[in-house]
């Protein structure tokens, strides 16, 4: 920019003295330090582009059109140089360069924003951590921290590594790897991931992975690699510009060289001023900055958009499979459910069932006695239970005041004689018997997430077929699967059943995203066009395995994949066609049109190459 303000400050000055007086050497000194000040730079990155063997680029047709234009007026126009306006083509020259400049400040400030997006993500891991090493707090790189070491994370302070608290508790604030706006509570026993922030009061948690392995770092490593990779868009412009520039200079030379040729026939020598003068407007017109910049730009800003939405690609290449996909699969358990058992129903007496099965369930660790005593809560405390025992596939039993309580499936209380009112529900019945009677039954379900069926009907409306593949057993498939409006269900599949189905949709030319979190979802995600993690609660090998990933464990940020990728797709066609069809146009016109002025063969370049920019940078709004 400072360069750029002083060349002006010069180039002013050096119109008015050009125009009103005609002094060559009042005006020309100027020009030339204006030229300098403006396209130093641009002298520089040719040179070295030459050294290596690259010609063709933008910085090498800016130089020889805008030094073409000091030439030309030199040549032809010498006697008109010490007249007023005599210095023209040298205006000219000295205006394509700034104006050059002025686009590539503009350009430089786009990228500027778009890498800020992906910059933003640094801030979520932390650069020291506090280390519990014989009885001392030590402060170490989070990378010296070994898995099985306790560290300690005061209020305000970043979770360094992914772990668990092994003492204290503490609201955490999960934004900037989950995208939850609200604080999360986390005590004794709770996993935490690296990037969490603490709040309240501190915490002392023990490693689980190496720093190398952390939430945070590969969410960093996701985002770096996925910049790397190019779209078949991106790689197309690569192969055109290098075909394309070469073609075109070789125009700009026969433009200069073959209708003055012709002409001379007519003894008018003025004609090769025009013809060369067209030909370096060709040059300017033809220089492919507006594609080679503005389509890498837009997929750049389409992967920083989403992972400033917390939506991870692992390269460009994804936008296309997830824009043009028509069918999503999807597994159950920790994806469209929330892979935690819950109390859904209680038939019978409410408070005397959970009372009493509480009291006998508080005694063990499977996930559903848990979810009963968590529904009980201080009613499981109601009564003393002794002689408690395990049927290991059956249920538990234990005597309150003197009488039998049994809670476990059908097969436990018939074993015993009781008469049962057998449950329709396609989910897991727990029957409860006191006293040799049935006295209720509760209902355990996998919850399903909130927005999973809003998610299905978003992808509906969006002509997007929706599919189940699950291991569980059809009548709990088929339940969850008209609760959400999934359209097809395939059930009881083991993990290499899911990629025959996701390859037979494949060979009837569909596209396809399977969305999965565990290890067995591995095959089914590679398989899939599009394999979608969900990371918050994925597996190491399903996030290693997947395409994308999702940080916050929502279905609903898979339909903002899925708008977002459309949008990136059209905003990139769009400015590769737009930008051809332009500069076309004015190529036409440079041919056709004698003398066509320099300063508007570069307005016409840079304003291209800025207005498909901008256009790049809508890809940085994610919706």
């Amino acid at each position: 920019m400072i360069s750029i303000i002083l060349a002006i400050t010069l180039f002013i000055p050096a119109v008015l003295l050009d125009r009103i007086s005609g002094l060559l050497w009042a005006y020309f000194p100027l020009y030339l330090a204006s030229y300098i000040t403006a396209g130093w730079m641009v002298v520089k990155k040719a040179a070295k582009n030459i050294v290596r063997g690259e010609i063709f680029d933008e910085n090498f047709l800016m130089l020889i059109a805008s030094v073409g234009a000091f030439v030309l007026n030199f040549v032809f126009s010498f006697d008109g140089l010490f007249s007023p306006g005599g210095g023209e083509e040298m205006m000219d020259g000295v205006l394509v360069m700034i104006l050059y400049q002025v686009g590539e400040y503009f350009q430089g400030r786009a990228v500027q924003r778009s890498r800020k997006n992906i910059r933003s993500l640094l801030s979520i891991r932390p650069d020291i951590a506090y280390v519990l090493r014989d009885g001392k707090t030590e402060a170490v790189y989070p990378d010296e921290i070994m898995p099985g070491e306790l560290f300690v994370v005061s209020p305000g302070e970043k979770v360094a590594l992914d772990g668990v608290i092994v003492s204290g508790s503490c609201y955490l604030d999960t934004s900037a790897v989950t995208g939850e706006s609200e604080p999360v509570f986390a005590s004794e026993g709770a996993s935490v991931l690296s990037g969490m922030i603490c709040f309240e009061s501190p915490v002392t948690i023990k490693a689980l992975k190496p720093f190398t392995e952390s939430t945070a770092s590969r969410m960093l490593k996701l985002v770096e690699e996925a910049a790397e990779k190019k779209a078949r868009h991106e790689q197309f412009i690569t192969r055109f510009a290098r075909v394309y520039t070469p073609i075109v200079c070789a125009l700009s030379l026969l433009v200069m060289i073959v209708p003055p040729t012709f002409l001379l026939l007519l003894n008018d020598v003025n004609v090769f001023s025009e013809w060369i003068y067209n030909g370096l407007c060709l040059l300017v017109i033809s220089c492919p900055c507006a594609l080679v910049i503005s389509v890498p730009l837009t997929f750049f800003g389409g992967i920083g958009g989403l992972a400033k939405n917390n939506i991870l690609l692992k390269g460009a290449d994804c936008f296309e499979s997830i824009a043009s996909c028509d069918v999503v699969a999807f597994d159950k358990t920790g994806t469209i459910t929330s892979g935690s058992f819950e109390v859904s129903s209680v038939d019978g007496d409410e408070d005397e069932v959970l009372s009493l099965a509480g009291c006998v369930e508080k005694h063990f660790s499977h996930p559903i006695a848990k979810s009963i005593t968590k529904r009980a809560g201080d009613a499981a405390d109601k009564y003393v239970a002794s002689d408690v025992k395990d049927f290991p596939g059956k249920g538990v039993s234990a005597v309150i005041n003197g009488k039998t309580i049994l809670a476990g499936n059908a097969l436990l209380l018939t074993e015993r004689g009781i008469e049962i009112k057998v449950s329709s529900s396609p989910f897991t019945a727990v029957y409860v018997a006191y006293d040799n009677k049935h006295i209720g039954t509760i209902i355990i379900s996998d919850r399903i997430k909130e927005d999973s069926a809003k998610a299905v009907a978003k992808l509906k409306e969006m002509n997007i077929t929706s599919i189940m593949l699950t291991g569980d057993r059809k009548e709990v498939a088929e339940a969850v699967s008209a609760e959400c409006g999934i359209e097809r269900t395939h059930y009881s599949l083991l993990p290499e059943d899911k990629t025959i189905i996701i390859k037979k949709y494949q060979s009837e030319g569909h596209k396809i995203i399977f969305a999965g979190d565990g290890i067995n979802d591995a095959p089914a995600l590679a398989t899939a066009d599009i394999g979608c993690a969900m990371g918050g609660v994925g597996s190491d090998a399903a996030i290693e395995a997947a395409d994308m990933v999702i940080m916050k464990d929502s279905l609903s940020t898979l339909v903002t994949a899925k708008k977002h990728s459309k949008k990136v797709i059209s905003v990139a066609l769009q400015n590769i066609i737009g930008s051809l069809v332009i500069k076309a146009a004015l190529m036409v016109m440079a041919i056709v049109i004698p003398s066509f002025p320099l300063w508007i063969a570069i307005i016409g370049d840079v304003g291209v190459c800025l207005v498909a920019i901008i256009n790049a940078m809508r890809t940085l709004s994610v919706k």
